[in-house]
Order: structure tokens, then C-alpha cells, then sequence
């Protein structure tokens, strides 16, 4: 029996206390007669201050008798801290001694395992939680409708217990009272670097422990591997919790590997009174701290100990409770491979059963193993190979390529264009692997993995290959060249091309990884059925990397065999028809490439940045102005890429920004102040229970000069260095295995997680890179719809400056890469840094798990204003000079204020308008008024003249005289007008207005005397 999980804490009392109450209850309807010596057995009391207890008897069963006679009075027991050596018991009801365990059983001395996880056992409990933000974006809402948080339950899986991380925290909780100091170990496996694993130990009010001892961060480990956590315990009553949160791992790919617990040990929790039986299909022989594991085809029941074999026509999978008969063998019982070549170069299909062998083929149903095929001619070598013997195919020595079966040496200043080119699979090639990695404590069986198939790679798996991964590994020595960006993007220095076929009748997965960033990253995924496809992957880094393919032929056990049938399994696989890799630094060569700069050992030695190989004259050439070309081996012109928007080459190698730009417009803006890395810190995420986590952002805006690039840690896994009274991390990248310790990026991401002690440094974990590079600056566009989305006041986007960085690597997820684009505000009042603000509606940063948006308010964004942009207002003009004031515009900042000291200038009182108005009115006004007085003048004349003519003819007042005749005689003289006008206006003015008095010699009219015989009449 064993004490300490307040069962025996609280008998002895609850005995005390019920025992009165149920005889009171049950006197009327039986009487019970007193309790037999028998009936009694031994318990300790609860410790008391001195550190001590008393053993007393107590009924075994309450209620089913009355105490009588106790079998010995109380007596002094052993005291609290005691405890028995492992293999040992304590016998309580005899001499109070430790004793060996019988056989058949198994004891931690003072502690408990578990490690049988058929169903939670006692004492532990699992807890759900979900993340609260305040604002939460719809794109983190649309995962949430969508995640089934039942699948990251804590769930008992036989052997272990699993979980699988996602946005629902779960949390395994296991609760004990310590008598004395003692210690908690499991054993794990957690494989997904973009979820987090976290265990704490905490005391009776859930709250953590003050010490970095009981605070954990277990490393991650590689699929299949266990790895153990050792924690310190102090006495007293203690909560163990381990827990685990996917993050935002959704965005990272769509595969999240389940994390597995299989055993956990805790010491110090009691003495143990008897030993623990072991449990179906384990046994032990006594004295033992454990039960072994029964092998295959034997089994055992409860408290064995020995396992007892099966009969021939049965079976059993190791640590079975019982044997099963073995079923009629099935199709899916062998598997088919094809022999290597022999001396004739032929081969032929061949097929083997499945080991371990389960099925009995000597029953009438069983399908019998089919018989070798037809023999067949060989394939030929995969290009850049030759034949070595009749079954083996290899590359060529260095600085030799193939022809015709035969390898050749390169002529001088030649060397061999090497690539990789796999299309035929008799045997797996050089640098081709394949195995099995069993998730949990099953093991595979021995065909399990990848098999060669002819003009195919298929997967290879038995009926009994549960919660498996089937490896496909293939490891590059490097590639040509050296890493650069074209146009703000890294430079592809080789391709990696593979065509596929994936069938899945139940759920399976073919997952595409690469450890070209220091850990394996998921690049693509594939779950569903389809026809053959071809896949191209570019690669950034010229050191040697490793392709891997890995098939979950099942869902972990999340879909039962009862749902969908164990054989339907069997109709899932993978299948990979060719391999290409390019620009490889070894492998095979069927051509020898020109080295314009000469040969190393590691082929041709490029061309130098910012150059090309002429194609006539076959020499390095310069690229045109504007362009870059990193150091490499390129042919023609074309390769010369131009730099982006906003950009400009720097040594012909790579396109960057000085912090300044020029828009279409002649504006200019100084980001100078602005480079240097900036920390935005996203909104904070909360679980019920009150832990917190958030997003930190790290951003460099132009990375100009020696500005170090930002960088984003992952510290979970790491070393512990004593400085004093602080503990420093020390960041070891050995014990990092696929998750790398920091990350370097223009723009890069890190999960953190803060801890109750704010002396304590803060963890962080999952470092993402959201650009590498800057790839174009932009202005005067539009960008309406996005600002929408975010969240951000779409007004004025045209006058943003935007900066757009790309990360250069695809993922399932996005599978363009992942964008971030910052936009910088202008707001005069925003002084030195400003203010770097995130998408209201997208608190994270994206919207979209791809694109991340930020808004950056300072005044750097405002342009210099110039001269011809201020307004210019003049001040009044006094004493003959007046003030020339320069006000500027409200989108640009001021010029030096020594530049626009307001100027002085002379001035007249009078507007130049209205001093060419006056000489100009003065000048009409005479001339109207001399007009006038010419034509009075002239009218007084007529009058006179006309009054003159009627004075001169008589007759009555106001009558003419009358004529007499019209005609004329001879003699008479004729009446004209006299001739004497001036030449000239001016003349006439000058005539007219002589002042002498007038004269008939001024009439116009010529009086004319005339005779008697001129009669009027």
C-alpha cells in the first residue's frame, strides 16, 4: 500500500469520524458485530511538529464492524522522512522494516511511476485552456472557428501519453505532498521547434516556484529520440504541470508534430508499504526498481514473473498480455524490391515477407508469396555516372566528366559542370538513405522506409507500422558560388526539382523538409491524392544541406482502425520518379564549363561581383550601370540584374539603400535617424489560467554602413553560466539540434514568453525571419485596400514612403515567401524614432500569415521642403523698405532657419499698378477735356457765322431770302470756300486757339458782293 496521496492521511481520521455516525445509522437496520483481529491493519498518523508519527489499527473495511479490541495499542512509527532503498518495501504491518519485492512486483523505495498509460491514471488531470486578446484579428479568429482543440488534449496513447500543440494550450497536471525533498524526471520526445513545451513546478495555490530549478524548457529532440528531465523537489504539497502551446505555428507549415511523454518518475512522496504488481506484458523477478518488457511472441498478465511464449500458430507484439492467432496472409503481408543487376545486366522483380511475420501462410485463405518476375535488361547510369560493375553505378574522380560510359578529364581552364540527376532506382544512390522513425515506443518493421522500384523510390511500410515516419534523405556536399541578392532577393545558386505521386485513400502526409536555414524546415506539404507532379525548390546557400522527405502513412491514432479499417492504411505511399539538383560542387558531369579566371579545387573561380562571361569572347565582363550580379559563373548580359526602386548597386554585388530617397517629384527624405534596430511588441496573449506570451518584433530600416543586422534568439535550449548572483544564458547551438540559437534578419520575429520574476530573463523561442532583404522603396501609390484591412487611416497612403522586404524562403504556408512592408507616416510632431505602430485589426502584424504590415509615424518622413515650397508673404512698407516672410507647407520639413530669415527689401508707397494708372488717367482726362473745349469752340464759330449770313440777307426774321434763279450769269463770279485749313490737327489747335480776334479772312464761307442783275428772286 502506499501512502501520501492523502488516502492514508485521512482514513485513519475519517474512520474516527464516520464509524459513530454509520452505526448510528445502521443500528436499526443490523446490528454489526465487532470487528475480528483480523479485520484491523496498520496506518500512520499524520506527521506531527516533531517530525514523527504513531502507527495505530484501524478497521480495513469501515462501517462493516464496530471497533472492539484493538490488536495492539499505538506505537511510535518510523519517521516521515524514511523511506526504503528502490526494489524495498516498508512492512508496516510486521516489524516496520524495508524487505525485497517478491517477484512479479517492482518499488521505487519512496517514490512512484507511471509509465502505463492505458487511461489517466490517479491523481493526474488535464486542462484545456484558450487565448484571449483584446481586438483580435480575423485571421487569428478564422483559426480559432477552425482548430479542434480536442486534438491538443492531453491524451493516454498505451505506452505514452500525447499531445499535439495549437492554439488551445493543454496542460497535464499532477498534484502530491511531499514528506521529504525528492525529485521528478520524464521522458520525452518533442520534435516541432515552432511549438512550445514548457514545465513548472508549482505549490498548492498554482502558483510557480521562485527558482530557476523548477522552471523548464526541455530541449528539442530528433524524431524517434527520447530525451529525460531531471527537477529538484522541496517537501511540502507540490503541483506538477506540463504544458504545451502551438503559437503561431499555423503559419509556419501545416504539420505539427505531436509531443510525447511516455514515462515520469516522482520520489518523496511517501513511504511505500507494498510493492507495485507489474503490469500485462511485463515482468519481473524481484527486488527490482522496474518490470522489463516482454519480447515478440511471448506475453504475461498481471504481476508475472516470467513471459510465457506463444504457440507456432500464434503471435504477439512485444509487451502483449496475450497471443493472438495468426491471421491468413494478405498481399500486404510482403513487399516487392528489385534485384541488383547481375553479371548479364539483367534483373527482375522479386518478393519477400514482411519481418516480423505475423501472418501463417499455411492457412487455406492466405495469399502465397508471389514468385520472382520475368528477367529484364538494367536501366542505364543516371546521367553524370558510369557503370562501375554489373550492379553498381558511381560518379567520376574530380575534374572528370562521362562520356559514353566512360569518365574523361576536363581540358585545361575547364571544369566539370556538376549536377545531380536521379531518374533510375535499381539501388539507392551514393548519397541517398532511407529509414524508419517510430514516434512512441513502438519499433518498425524491417521493410519500413523507402524502397528502389526501377523507374521509381516507393514507400515501404506493414500493416502493424503505426504513428511511423518513413525518411527519405538525400545530402548535398555545397554549391557553386557565393550567396548575393539580385534586386533585393538572394541569388539562387542551384535548384532542386523532383517529380512525385502521393495516394491517400485514409489520412497520410508526404512532407518536403530542408535544413539550408540551420534546422529542418517544413518547404512543402502534400495530403491528398493526386497524379504525378513535379516540384522546383531554389537554394540560397552554397554549403552542404540536407533534402528530406518524410511519409505519415497514418494520423497518429487520431482516426481508429475501427473508423476507416487497418488495410485501407495500406493503400497509402509516396512514390518519387526523379531527382535534379543543379550547380552542385560535386556528383556528375556529362560537360566541362569554360573558367575565364582560372580552376581551384572546387571547380572554375567565378567571375568577380558585378560581372558576366562573354559568350563570343569568353571573358569576364563588366554588367551594365544600375546592375549586380554576385561573384559567379554566369553567362551573358542577362544575368545582370538592375537594382529596385530606391535602391543603388553597391560593389556590383548586391542593391541597398544609404537611408536617403529622391521621389518622382525632386523631394528629399534623411531616414539616417531612423537606422538602427527598433523593437515593436505585439499584443499580449493570455491563457485562462493567466500565462501570457506575445510576439517581439526586430527591425533594421536600411541596414546602411556597419549597422549590425537585428537578431531574434531562441534561449529555451541553452546552457547556464553562474556571474555573480545572476545566471547569464549562454546560448549553445550543440544542444540546439534543428532549432538555431539566433537569427539574424532585417526584419525578424521571436515568440516570448515572461516569467513571474521580472529579474528573470524573458524566454524566447521560435525565431522567424519576416525579411532578409530589402527589395524596393515606393512612394506615390496607393494602398487603399491594404491600409483598409490593417486598420490604418487610408487617407493620404499616396504620400507614404513604403519599404518592402521579402524573407527569400517559401513555406507551405506561403508559398511566395513572406512579405513585410513598412510604411513611414509623416507627422512633424513625431520627433527622434517616432512611433512604429501595428495593423489595429491584425495585432500580430498580419492579416494573412504572410504579409506583415507596419505603420511607422515620424517626422523623417516629411521631405526637405524647398524655397519654391514656402508660401511668401511681404510685410507692410515702411519708409520706403518692407520684410519678405517664408511660411512653410504642412507635408515637408523647414529649411535651416538661417536660410529663411525673413529678408528686406526697398518698397514704394505707392502699388507699381496704381503708379502707371495715374500719369496714364491724367493724361485721358486732358485729352477729353481738350476734345471738349475744341468742340464748343467750333460750335460758338458756326453760330456766328450762321447768325452773320442771316444778317446779311434781310428780309423777315428767321427767312431766307428767296432766290431768283439758280443759274449764273457769265460775268458773274463763282462763290467757293476759301482753302486755308491747316495741315495737321495740332496745327488747327494751334489756329484755333491764337489769340489775335477774328478776322473774315477766318470765315470759311467768301462773301460775295453781287450786282443788281443778282437778284435772289
Amino acid at each position: 500500500m502506499v501512502c501520501g496521496f492523502k488516502n492514508c492521511q485521512w482514513e485513519f481520521l475519517v474512520l474516527l469520524a464516520l464509524s459513530p455516525l454509520t452505526l448510528l445509522n445502521e443500528v436499526e437496520a443490523e446490528p454489526l458485530q465487532v470487528c475480528h483481529l483480523d479485520e484491523y491493519h496498520y496506518v500512520y498518523t499524520e506527521c506531527d511538529t516533531e517530525g514523527g508519527r504513531w502507527r495505530v489499527s484501524v478497521p480495513k473495511n469501515p462501517g462493516s464492524c464496530i471497533p472492539g479490541t484493538s490488536p495492539g495499542t499505538a506505537m511510535r512509527g518510523k519517521e516521515c522522512n524514511f523511506a526504503c532503498n528502490t526494489g524495498e518495501y516498508l512492512d508496516i504491518q510486521g516489524d516496520q522494516e524495508c524487505h525485497p519485492c517478491p517477484a512479479g512486483s517492482y518499488s521505487l523505495g519512496g517514490g512512484v511511476r507511471f509509465s502505463d498509460w492505458d487511461k489517466l491514471p490517479l491523481g493526474f488531470a488535464v486542462k484545456l485552456e484558450h487565448i484571449s486578446q483584446v481586438g483580435m484579428n480575423s485571421w487569428r479568429r478564422r483559426i480559432n472557428d477552425r482548430e479542434n482543440c480536442s486534438r491538443s488534449e492531453w491524451t493516454p496513447r498505451g505506452n505514452y501519453i500525447m499531445s499535439v500543440p495549437s492554439q488551445c494550450p493543454s496542460n497535464l497536471l499532477f498534484s502530491a505532498k511531499l514528506v521529504r525533498p525528492g525529485k521528478v524526471s520524464f521522458e520525452y520526445q518533442y520534435t516541432d521547434p515552432e511549438s512550445i513545451f514548457h514545465f513548472t513546478v508549482q505549490n498548492e495555490q498554482c502558483q510557480a516556484l521562485d527558482s530557476e530549478e523548477n522552471d523548464k524548457w526541455p530541449e528539442i529532440t530528433s524524431e524517434g529520440k527520447w530525451s529525460t528531465v531531471v527537477v529538484n523537489l522541496k517537501s511540502g504539497m507540490t503541483v506538477l504541470q506540463w504544458r504545451t502551446i502551438g503559437a503561431l505555428s499555423e503559419i509556419m507549415h501545416s504539420t505539427v508534430s505531436p509531443l510525447l511523454i511516455r514515462k515520469i518518475e516522482i520520489t518523496g512522496v511517501a513511504y511505500t508499504s507494498e510493492c507495485t504488481k507489474c503490469t500485462n506484458g511485463t515482468y519481473s523477478s524481484g527486488g527490482t526498481s522496474y518490470c522489463q518488457m516482454c519480447d515478440a511472441d511471448h506475453y504475461s498478465g498481471h504481476g508475472a514473473t516470467q513471459c510465457t511464449a506463444c504457440q507456432s500458430t500464434e503471435y504477439a507484439e512485444p509487451g502483449s498480455e496475450s497471443c493472438s492467432v495468426r491471421p491468413s496472409c494478405t498481399e500486404f503481408d510482403y513487399y516487392q524490391y528489385l534485384k541488383p543487376c547481375n553479371d548479364q545486366g539483367l534483373t527482375q522483380m522479386s518478393y519477400r515477407w514482411i519481418e516480423p511475420k505475423i501472418c501463417n501462410e499455411n492457412n487455406e485463405s492466405s495469399v502465397p508469396l508471389p514468385k520472382d518476375g520475368d528477367w529484364m535488361n538494367c536501366p542505364p547510369c543516371n546521367k553524370g555516372m558510369y557503370q562501375v560493375n554489373a550492379s553498381q553505378c558511381d560518379f567520376c574522380k574530380p575534374n572528370q566528366f562521362v562520356v559514353n560510359n566512360e569518365c574523361k578529364d576536363c581540358r585545361v581552364n575547364t571544369s566539370p559542370n556538376y549536377n545531380i540527376d536521379y531518374q533510375h532506382w535499381t539501388v539507392m544512390p551514393p548519397n541517398v538513405t532511407a529509414h524508419c522513425v517510430a514516434v512512441g515506443v513502438s519499433q518498425c518493421s524491417n521493410i519500413a522506409g523507402w524502397l528502389p522500384s526501377g523507374d521509381h523510390v516507393r514507400t515501404s511500410f506493414g500493416v502493424n507500422d503505426n504513428n511511423i515516419f518513413l525518411v527519405l534523405l538525400l545530402k548535398l556536399p555545397g554549391f557553386r558560388g557565393e550567396p548575393g541578392s539580385v534586386d533585393g532577393k538572394p541569388m539562387a545558386l542551384g535548384t532542386v526539382t523532383f517529380e512525385l505521386e502521393v495516394e491517400c485513400t485514409t489520412a497520410c502526409q508526404l512532407i518536403f523538409l530542408s535544413d539550408a536555414t540551420g534546422r529542418n524546415a517544413v518547404l512543402q506539404t502534400w495530403n491528398e491524392s493526386g497524379p504525378k507532379k513535379t516540384y522546383t525548390q531554389d537554394i540560397f546557400t552554397n554549403e552542404s544541406i540536407t533534402l528530406t522527405w518524410a511519409f505519415q502513412p497514418d494520423d497518429f491514432g487520431f482516426t481508429t482502425a475501427e473508423e476507416y479499417g487497418q488495410l485501407r492504411k495500406m493503400n497509402n505511399f509516396a512514390k518519387i520518379y526523379s531527382i535534379k539538383v543543379t550547380n552542385t560542387i560535386a556528383g556528375g558531369a556529362t560537360t566541362c564549363e569554360s573558367c575565364p579566371e582560372g580552376k581551384s579545387d572546387e571547380g572554375c573561380i567565378p567571375c568577380p561581383d558585378g560581372q558576366y562571361i562573354d559568350a563570343q569572347t569568353q571573358k569576364c565582363e563588366s554588367c551594365p550601370p544600375g546592375t549586380v550580379l554576385p561573384s559567379s559563373n554566369s553567362w551573358g548580359k542577362a544575368s545582370c540584374k538592375p537594382c529596385g526602386p530606391g535602391l543603388h548597386p553597391v560593389g556590383g554585388r548586391s542593391c541597398k539603400s544609404d537611408c536617403h530617397f529622391t521621389d518622382d517629384m525632386g523631394r528629399e527624405y534623411d531616414f539616417t535617424e531612423l537606422d538602427r534596430v527598433r523593437f515593436v511588441s505585439g499584443a499580449r496573449l493570455f491563457t485562462a489560467s493567466g500565462a501570457q506570451y506575445y510576439h517581439g518584433f526586430n527591425i533594421s530600416l536600411c541596414n546602411h554602413g556597419n549597422q549590425p543586422l537585428p537578431t531574434c534568439v531562441n534561449n529555451v535550449t541553452s546552457d547556464t553560466m553562474k556571474k555573480g548572483s545572476r545566471e547569464q544564458e549562454i546560448i549553445s547551438r550543440d544542444n540546439l539540434l534543428n532549432q538555431p540559437g539566433y537569427l539574424t534578419s532585417m526584419v525578424c520575429r521571436s515568440t516570448l514568453v515572461p516569467q513571474g520574476d521580472q529579474d528573470r530573463i524573458i524566454v524566447a523561442t521560435q525565431p522567424v525571419s519576416l525579411g532578409t532583404h530589402l527589395t524596393k522603396i515606393l512612394t506615390n501609390i496607393s494602398l487603399h485596400g491594404l491600409y483598409i484591412e490593417d486598420g490604418f487611416p487610408p487617407d493620404e497612403t499616396e504620400r507614404d514612403i513604403h519599404f518592402y522586404y521579402e524573407s527569400g524562403s517559401s513555406t507551405s504556408v506561403c508559398p511566395k515567401g513572406r512579405t513585410t512592408i513598412i510604411s513611414l507616416h509623416c507627422d512633424p510632431i513625431k520627433g527622434e524614432g517616432g512611433e512604429i505602430l501595428l495593423p489595429p485589426k491584425c495585432s500580430d502584424g498580419t492579416c494573412d500569415g504572410c504579409t506583415f504590415h507596419f505603420l511607422w509615424n515620424t517626422r523623417h518622413a516629411c521631405p526637405r521642403c524647398r524655397r519654391e515650397d514656402y508660401k511668401v508673404v511681404k510685410g507692410e512698407c515702411v519708409k520706403g523698405e518692407q520684410l519678405i516672410h517664408y511660411f512653410p507647407p504642412d507635408h515637408c520639413l523647414q529649411l535651416p532657419e538661417e536660410s529663411l530669415v525673413p529678408m528686406s527689401q526697398k518698397c514704394q508707397l505707392l502699388p507699381f499698378a496704381v503708379m502707371v494708372a495715374i500719369p496714364v488717367t491724367l493724361g485721358l482726362g486732358l485729352f477729353l477735356i481738350l476734345l471738349l473745349i475744341y468742340c464748343w469752340s467750333r460750335n460758338k464759330k458756326l453760330e456766328y457765322k450762321y447768325m452773320k449770313l442771316v444778317e446779311t440777307a434781310g428780309g423777315q426774321d428767321g427767312e431766307l431770302p428767296a432766290a431768283d434763279t439758280c443759274g449764273m450769269e457769265d460775268d458773274e463770279e463763282d462763290v467757293h470756300f476759301s482753302d486755308q485749313r491747316s495741315s495737321s490737327f495740332l496745327g488747327k489747335i494751334k489756329e484755333k486757339f491764337a489769340r489775335h480776334p477774328m478776322k473774315d479772312d477766318d470765315n470759311p464761307f467768301v462773301a460775295v458782293k453781287m450786282s443788281e442783275k443778282m437778284s435772289l428772286t
